[in-house]
C-alpha cells in the first residue's frame, strides 16, 4: 500500500493558515493603497507582508527539515 509521508502537526498548520491568511491581507491592502494612490500606506501594507512570507518559509523548512514533506519511506511490509 501506497502512503503519503504527511504527518502534519497543528502547530504546522496554524503557521499555513496564518501566514496565507497574513500574506493575503496585506498584499490586497497594498494592491488597493496603491491604486488610491496612498504611497505611504502601500509601502506599509508591503513591509507587513513580509514577515507572513517568512513565516511560510520557516514552517516549510522546519517540514522538510523533519521529514514531514515527501515521499514515504517504503515499508518492508508492504512488499508481501
Amino acid at each position: 500500500m501506497n502512503r503519503v509521508n504527511s504527518p502534519v502537526t497543528p502547530w504546522v498548520l496554524a503557521g499555513r493558515i496564518l501566514s496565507i491568511i497574513g500574506m493575503a491581507f496585506f498584499s490586497a491592502v497594498a494592491i488597493l493603497m496603491f491604486i488610491i494612490p496612498e504611497w505611504l500606506y502601500g509601502l506599509i501594507a508591503v513591509a507587513l507582508f513580509w514577515p507572513f512570507f517568512g513565516l511560510i518559509v520557516l514552517v516549510e523548512r522546519h517540514q522538510a527539515k523533519h521529514g514531514m514533506i515527501g515521499p514515504a519511506v517504503a515499508d518492508p511490509e508492504d512488499a508481501e
